[in-house]
C-alpha cells in the first residue's frame, strides 16, 4: 500500500511507526513550498499536524503553517483514504477540502485528539491498526471498526475516548 505521511516535526517518531513511512516534516516544510501534487497517487495519506476549529490551515511545530484548505482542494485525491490524527477535523474547513479533492474516505475525530510524540498510542495506535487492516485488503470502514475493536480488546490501557470516537467521512 502506497502511503504518504505529513506531520509536525516533533511527531516524527510516532508517525514513522504508525504510518510505516518516513514522514514529511513541518518545519522545515511549510505550505508556501508545498505542492498539491505531493498528495496525489497514494492509497493512504496520514496527517498529524495541529488543527483548530474554523481554521483553513493545519500547523507544524512553532505554529508554522503546514497545509492550507486551498492546497488540499487543488489536489486529486480520488481513490485515496485519508487518516487525520489532527485535532478538530470536522470543526474545520479542512474536512470539506479533503472531500472536495475527491478523497474516497476521510477518517478523523472531533475536538482534541491525544497521542504522544515518540510513542504510538491514542490516534496513532488507531492509525497503525487501520493501516494494517487496509494492507490485508479490507475496506476503510471495516478497517476502522476492527482497529477500534483491537484497541478495546488488546490495548485497554491505551484506550482514549477521543480515539474511539473517530469516524469515517465520505462525500
Amino acid at each position: 500500500m502506497k502511503t504518504f505521511a505529513y506531520c509536525a516535526a516533533s511527531f516524527e517518531k510516532s508517525v514513522r511507526r504508525a504510518a510505516g513511512v518516513t514522514p514529511l516534516l513541518s518545519p522545515p516544510v511549510s505550505f508556501q513550498g508545498f505542492l498539491p501534487e505531493w498528495l496525489e497517487g497514494y492509497d493512504l495519506l496520514y496527517f498529524k499536524l495541529h488543527g483548530f476549529p474554523d481554521q483553513a490551515y493545519w500547523y507544524g511545530d512553532d505554529w508554522i503553517t503546514a497545509m492550507s484548505e486551498e492546497l488540499v482542494r487543488q489536489s486529486d485525491l480520488r481513490e485515496t483514504i485519508v487518516f487525520v490524527a489532527n485535532c478538530y477535523l470536522p470543526e474545520s474547513p479542512m474536512l470539506k477540502a479533503l472531500l472536495y479533492a475527491g478523497a474516497k474516505a476521510v477518517i478523523g475525530g472531533a475536538g482534541v485528539n491525544y497521542a504522544r510524540s515518540k510513542q504510538v498510542d491514542g490516534a496513532d495506535l488507531l492509525g497503525l491498526y487501520l493501516r494494517f487492516f487496509m494492507q490485508v485488503g479490507l475496506s476503510a470502514s471495516n478497517s476502522l471498526t476492527l482497529a477500534k475493536n483491537r484497541i478495546r480488546i488488546k490495548r485497554k490501557s491505551m484506550v482514549k475516548s477521543d480515539t474511539l470516537d473517530f469516524k469515517i467521512y465520505r462525500a
